[in-house]
C-alpha cells in the first residue's frame, strides 16, 4: 500500500450492491451553455444552408432547428458520412498572420504566463483579440467537439487543435517536440502561453476553416538586462511573478524578432516608480547586457574535463602525481534501507547530495585528523595530483581541509575538486592542495547521491522555482531518507521531514503545489525485468483512497451508491481515467489471476465498459466478487472479464468515499423504505455540502447540507429518522464511561466575543486550524477532579489501541515527563507515534502509540482549556496552505499578537489577529490572504476574466475546495475552456 494511504482512517472496504445505472452514469461535471442562442426555429420550407446548426456526424448539412433536421433524416442518413478532416495540409506558425508590432509600439497588456524575466507571454488587451480567441475555440469544438479517438502523428513545430486535460476542449498547440515511439508530444498553447504533454489520440490536424490569426500570448523578454550569473534564479523568477502576474501594465516594444514572435520589452512600474528593467538591475538580479561576467565554476567543469588531461600531462613532468591516492569506496546502501539524514548538496530533485546523520561523529574526527594532518604537510611546487585521484583541499569558504577528488586542470596553477564527502566542487589553486596519506582513505566517501523518486519536471528541465522550494524544504532540517532502488548509479530515494507538523512528504509536496509530475518509480531492475504486468509485480503495486479533510471544513460531494441513510457512497470529481483503461485491456494478453485485496481492471456487464476495481472474493466457478473503487457497487465477474492493471493507472486515489448520516438512527432499529426514497430524492444527483464529524469501521460519519438545509433535520421532521440515541439516552448516558473513542467533534470553548486579548497559541496546523489556550480564569478545583478521572479510566487498563487516531481527534495521552495520563488532541500520526497537544496545558509532545488512548464522553463533558480556532473569512481559505505561506503564519504568531473574536459558528472560534511591531500594526489575516493570492499555485487565475470577459456557466463543483483552487491555479485555460462551451 501507499504510506500516504493511512491505515488509521478507516476505509470502505465493504459495497452493497450495484446501482442499476452501472458506474458510468455518475458525472461530476456537465457541459457549460454555449455562448450564443439559437433561439427560435427558422421555417422548415427554408433552404437548409441557411440554417445555423449542423449535423454532428457529416458536419457538412445545415439545419435551422432540430426538427428540421429530423424531418430531413430519412433522406439524409442515406448520404451521411463520418467527418473525416483533410489530413493534407500541415499548419506551421509561418502560414499564420504576423502580428503588426514595431520597435516603439506601446502594449496595454497583462502577463499570463511568466517563467522567468527571459521568457513570459503577455495578453494584449482588445475586444477584437478576445472575440477572436472565442470564435477559433469555438469553431474548434464544433469540429472536434464530438468526434471519435484517433491518432493524429503530428510534425515538429506543427500547430494542431489540442484537447487540453483539465477542461477536455480544443486549443490550437505548437508541436515543441514529438516521441514517435511513446507517442506523445510537447504542445505549447499558443493562445495562452503553457505547456503540456499530450498523446496522439488528443491530437488533430488545425482544420482549413480556423482563421489564421497570430498567437494571442506574445513570447516576450525583459529588454536591455541579461541574468547575473547566466542564468535566472528561482528567487528572482518569484519576485517578478508578484509584481506583474494579473496587473494591467504598459509594456513598450524596445525590440521585435522573427516576425514579431518574440518581443524585447519593458514595462513601468507605478507602485515602484521604475522600470522593470531597472528593478531587476537594482535588486542584483541582472546587468545590463553586453556585460561581460563571470562564469560559474561548475558549469564548467565539463568543458575543461577536455583539455585538463593534456594540459596536466603536459607540465607535470617528473612531479608527485598522487597517483596511489585512488577514491575509497562509497557507502553501501540496500534497498528498504530507513536513515536520517542531512542535505550537503542539491542541484534539482534529481541530483541530492546527503549525509547520514549516525555518521556525523565520524566525519568530525574525519575533519580534524585532515586539520592535523594539513597542518603538518606543506605546500609542494613538486605536488601536481593527476585528474581522479584524491587529495586534501583548502575550501575556500570557511578555510578547513577537507577530501578532494581531482576533476580537471582549468590552467596551469589552478584546478576543479569534488568534495567526496559533501557533493559540492569548485576551483581552487595548486597551492591549496596537499597529499593525502593512506589512513585518512579508509573511510568511505560519506556523500550519498541521491535521485528523488516517484516526481519528474513540469518541463523539460527543472524550473527555478521547484529548485528553490526544494531547497527551502530540505537544507538545514533533519531528512527522513528511505532507500527505494537505484537509477543511474544513483541512490532513488523518499524523504521525509520528520521535524515539521504535521510531517511532510518531499515529492509529494512538490507534486501537490506544481513544482513536479508524478513520474513512474522504474528502478534499473525494472528496466531489466521489463514491465510484465504478473503476479508477482502486483505485490508491488501501490494505490491510495480519496480523504475527507476531518478540520472542520465543508467540501462538496455528490452521492453515487446510496443504500440508506447509515449507509451510502460519495464521490469527488472522477479523474479521466475511462480510455486509458480501454486501450490497456483490449491490448492485454497476458493471462491474470486475481488475488484478494489487490487492484484490477474488470468488465462492468452493464456497459460494457472498463473500470478499476479491488478484488473481494474468488470463487471456485471461474467468478471473482470485485468492488468498483471509484463508485463504491460491487458485483460478481468471470474472471476471464478481468485484467491486470498497469500502476499507472493508480495514480489517482480510488474516489469512492463510504459514508453515514451523522447525527440520526432508523425509527424503531431499521430504515424504512419511505426514509430510504425520501433521503435519495434529497440527495441523489445533487451537490450536497458535507462536514466530517466522526470516523467509524463504517466510513465517514457526515453531516450533510441539500441548499440551505440540514438533510437530518429535514428527514427528522418529516418523522422519517430520530435523533441518535434519543430511546435509549438514559441507558447510554449510565454506560458512557465504557464507550471510548477518538471523537472529532470535541466540544470546543467559545472564545469572548468582542474583546482583545494576547493569544497564548498551543499548535499551529493552518490558519485555518490552530489551537489557543483559555484566556480566562480556569476552574482549578474543576481541572484536578477532571485529571483524577482521567486517570482512574486509564489506570483500569482499557482496551489497548489498535488504531491511529485521526487529525484533530480528542484521546488521552501518556505524559513522558511523569507518566501521568491527560486529555490531547491529535496533530499528526505516523506507524508507530502521534504528536499531541495536551489540550488542558498548552505543551506538545510526540509520544509512541502505545501511549495513546480512545476517551470516553463523559472525560469531555468538562470543556477543554484549549480552544479550537481559524482566522475569519474562512470561505476565502484554500484546503490546501502553499508551504511558504504555512511558514509565514507560524512567524507572523512568534510576535506580539492581539486577537479578537469575530465570532463562533459552534466548531471554530474565528478570530481577527494583529501584530504589533513598534508603533505599527498589521492584520495578520490581510497579509496571510494576500500571500495565498501572491502564490505560484495561485498564478493566473486573475487572468481569467479579462480574457474571458464573462465567469463560467454551468460548472459544477464536484470536487473540495483543494481539488478545484489546486487546479485553476496551474493555467487559465482550465476555466477559460469550461466557459466556451460545446458550441454543438
Amino acid at each position: 500500500m501507499n504510506r500516504g494511504f493511512s491505515p488509521s482512517l478507516v476505509r470502505p472496504n465493504l459495497p452493497l450492491r450495484r446501482p442499476a445505472t452501472g458506474p458510468g452514469t455518475v458525472s461530476p461535471r456537465h457541459i457549460a451553455p454555449p455562448f450564443h442562442n439559437i433561439g427560435t426555429c427558422l421555417p422548415q420550407e427554408q433552404n437548409l444552408a441557411n440554417g445555423t446548426l449542423r449535423c454532428t456526424r457529416c458536419k457538412t448539412t445545415c439545419y435551422c432547428s432540430v426538427a428540421c433536421q429530423t424531418e430531413d433524416w430519412k433522406a439524409h442518413r442515406l448520404i451521411c458520412k463520418p467527418y473525416v478532416p483533410d489530413n493534407s495540409t500541415r499548419v506551421f506558425l509561418r502560414d499564420l498572420r504576423n502580428n503588426s508590432i514595431s520597435d516603439g509600439d506601446e502594449l496595454q497588456g497583462t502577463v499570463v504566463q511568466m517563467r522567468n524575466p527571459g521568457k513570459f507571454f503577455i495578453h494584449i488587451q482588445s475586444k477584437e483579440m478576445t472575440e477572436t480567441l472565442r470564435n477559433i475555440t469555438m469553431e474548434l469544438q464544433k469540429t472536434y467537439g464530438s468526434s471519435h479517438a484517433v491518432e493524429y502523428k503530428p510534425e515538429i513545430w506543427e500547430i494542431c487543435a489540442v484537447r487540453f486535460s483539465l477542461d477536455q476542449n480544443w486549443y490550437r498547440g505548437e508541436m515543441m517536440s514529438v516521441d514517435l515511439d511513446r507517442q506523445t508530444a510537447k504542445a505549447l498553447y499558443i493562445d495562452f502561453g503553457n505547456e503540456e504533454d499530450v498523446t496522439f489520440d488528443r491530437l488533430r490536424p488545425l482544420p482549413a476553416n480556423i482563421d489564421t490569426a497570430p498567437p494571442f500570448a506574445l513570447q516576450c523578454r525583459v529588454a536591455g538586462v541579461t541574468a547575473l550569473m547566466g542564468a535566472w534564479s528561482g528567487e528572482c523568477a518569484i519576485a517578478v511573478r508578484h509584481l506583474v502576474a494579473g496587473k494591467n501594465l504598459t509594456f513598450t516594444v524596445v525590440e521585435s524578432r522573427n516576425s514579431s514572435t518574440l518581443l524585447a520589452v519593458d514595462a513601468h512600474l507605478s507602485a515602484l516608480g521604475k522600470n522593470l528593467s531597472t528593478f531587476l538591475i537594482d535588486q542584483g538580479y541582472a546587468v545590463k547586457e553586453h556585460t561581460p561576467t563571470k562564469p560559474r565554476t561548475e558549469q564548467d567543469i565539463t568543458a575543461l574535463m577536455t583539455a585538463s588531461f593534456e594540459n596536466f600531462k603536459r607540465l607535470s613532468s617528473g612531479k608527485n602525481e598522487n597517483t596511489e591516492a585512488q577514491p575509497p569506496e562509497p557507502l553501501t546502501q540496500g534497498v528498504g534501507d530507513t536513515f536520517t539524514a542531512i542535505v550537503t548538496h542539491l542541484q534539482s530533485p534529481s541530483e541530492i547530495i546527503c549525509q547520514k546523520l549516525e555518521n556525523a561523529s565520524i566525519i568530525q574526527q574525519l575533519q580534524m585528523s585532515l586539520r592535523e594532518h594539513c597542518a603538518k604537510t606543506q605546500s609542494s611546487e613538486d605536488f601536481r595530483p593527476a585528474p581522479g585521484t584524491v587529495c586534501c583541499s583548502l575550501f575556500s569558504e570557511d578555510k578547513q581541509w577537507y577530501r578532494a577528488k581531482v576533476l580537471a586542470y582549468s590552467s596551469e596553477d589552478r584546478v576543479c575538486v569534488g568534495y567526496i564527502d559533501f557533493g559540492n566542487s569548485e576551483e581552487v589553486t595548486l597551492n591549496h592542495l596537499r597529499p593525502i596519506s593512506v589512513d585518512l582513505l579508509v573511510l568511505a566517501t560519506q556523500a550519498i547521491p541521491c535521485n528523488l523518486a516517484g516526481v519528474k519536471p513540469t518541463s523539460d528541465t527543472w524550473s527555478d522555482e521547484a529548485v528553490l522550494m526544494l531547497k527551502h524544504l530540505v537544507c538545514n532540517r533533519f531528512i527522513k531518507v528511505e532507500i527505494l532502488g537505484q537509477r543511474d548509479k544513483m541512490a532513488l530515494v523518499s524523504l521525509v521531514d520528520e521535524s515539521s507538523d504535521p510531517q511532510i512528504n518531499i515529492a509529494e509536496l512538490l507534486v501537490t503545489t506544481g513544482y513536479a509530475a508524478v513520474d513512474n518509480m522504474e528502478t534499473e531492475e525494472d528496466a531489466r525485468e521489463g514491465l510484465a504486468v504478473d503476479t508477482q509485480a502486483l505485490n508491488k503495486l501501490q494505490w491510495s483512497c480519496v480523504e475527507l479533510p476531518i478540520d472542520g471544513q465543508k467540501v462538496v460531494l455528490v452521492i453515487s451508491v446510496l443504500e440508506t441513510p447509515g449507509e451510502f457512497y460519495c464521490m469527488h470529481t472522477l479523474a479521466e481515467l475511462s480510455s486509458a483503461l480501454m486501450k490497456h485491456c483490449k491490448t492485454a494478453r497476458t493471462s491474470f489471476s486475481p488475488v484478494v485485496g489487490e487492484p484490477c481492471c474488470a468488465l462492468y456487464s452493464g456497459d460494457a465498459r472498463w473500470y478499476r476495481a479491488m478484488v473481494q472474493s474468488v470463487e471456485g466457478t471461474g467468478k471473482a466478487s470485485v468492488c468498483f473503487v471509484d463508485y463504491g457497487n460491487s458485483c460478481e465477474v468471470e474472471v476471464g472479464h478481468l485484467r491486470a492493471i498497469h500502476p499507472s493507472m493508480l495514480k489517482h486515489p480510488f474516489q469512492a468515499i463510504r459514508c453515514w448520516l451523522a447525527g440520526v438512527e432508523p425509527v424503531g432499529g431499521q430504515w424504512s423504505k419511505e426514509a430510504v426514497q425520501r433521503f435519495r430524492a434529497l440527495c441523489v444527483g445533487k451537490q450536497l455540502n458535507a462536514r466530517v464529524l466522526s470516523i467509524t469501521e463504517r466510513g465517514y460519519g457526515v453531516e450533510l447540507e441539500c441548499g440551505d438545509h440540514s438533510v437530518a433535520a429535514m428527514i427528522i421532521s418529516e418523522q422519517l429518522a430520530q435523533p441518535f440515541g434519543q430511546e435509549t439516552r438514559a441507558a447510554v448516558q449510565t454506560a458512557s464511561a465504557s464507550v471510548a473513542s477518538f471523537a472529532l467533534d470535541w466540544k470546543t470553548l467559545a472564545l469572548p466575543c468582542n474583546e482583545t486579548f494576547q493569544p497564548q497559541v498551543a499548535a499551529v496546523v493552518s490558519p485555518s486550524l490552530f489551537f489557543v489556550m483559555n484566556p480566562r480564569k480556569v476552574n482549578v478545583e474543576a481541572l484536578q477532579a477532571v485529571m483524577k478521572d482521567v486517570a482512574q479510566y486509564c489506570s483500569r487498563g482499557p482496551q489497548a489501541n489498535q488504531s491511529t487516531p485521526p487529525h484533530g481527534a480528542a484521546c488521552c495521552a501518556q505524559f513522558s515527563g511523569d507518566k501521568n495520563w491527560y486529555r490531547a488532541i491529535v496533530l499528526d500520526t505516523t506507524s508507530t507515534h502521534v504528536s499531541v497537544v495536551y489540550a488542558d496545558y498548552g505543551n506538545t509532545e510526540r509520544v509512541p502509540l502505545s501511549s495513546i488512548l480512545p476517551i470516553p464522553n463523559e472525560l469531555l463533558q468538562h470543556p477543554l482549556q484549549i480552544a479550537r480556532c481559524a482566522l475569519s473569512g474562512k470561505e476565502c481559505f484554500p484546503a490546501m496552505w502553499p508551504p511558504e505561506v504555512l511558514e509565514l503564519f507560524k512567524i507572523q504568531l512568534s510576535s506580539r499578537v492581539q486577537a479578537s473574536v469575530e465570532s463562533f459558528d459552534g466548531v471554530f472560534n474565528l478570530l481577527m489577529l494583529t501584530q504589533h511591531t513598534g508603533q505599527w500594526g498589521s492584520n495578520i489575516n490581510t497579509v496571510i490572504l494576500g500571500a495565498v493570492q501572491k502564490s505560484p499555485i495561485r498564478a493566473g487565475i486573475d487572468v481569467l476574466a479579462q480574457v474571458t470577459q464573462a465567469p463560467p456557466q454551468g460548472q459544477t463543483q464536484a470536487s473540495s475546495a483543494a481539488t478545484s483552487s489546486t487546479d485553476t491555479g496551474k493555467t487559465p485555460l482550465g476555466l477559460i475552456g469550461t466557459a466556451l462551451g460545446q458550441s454543438e
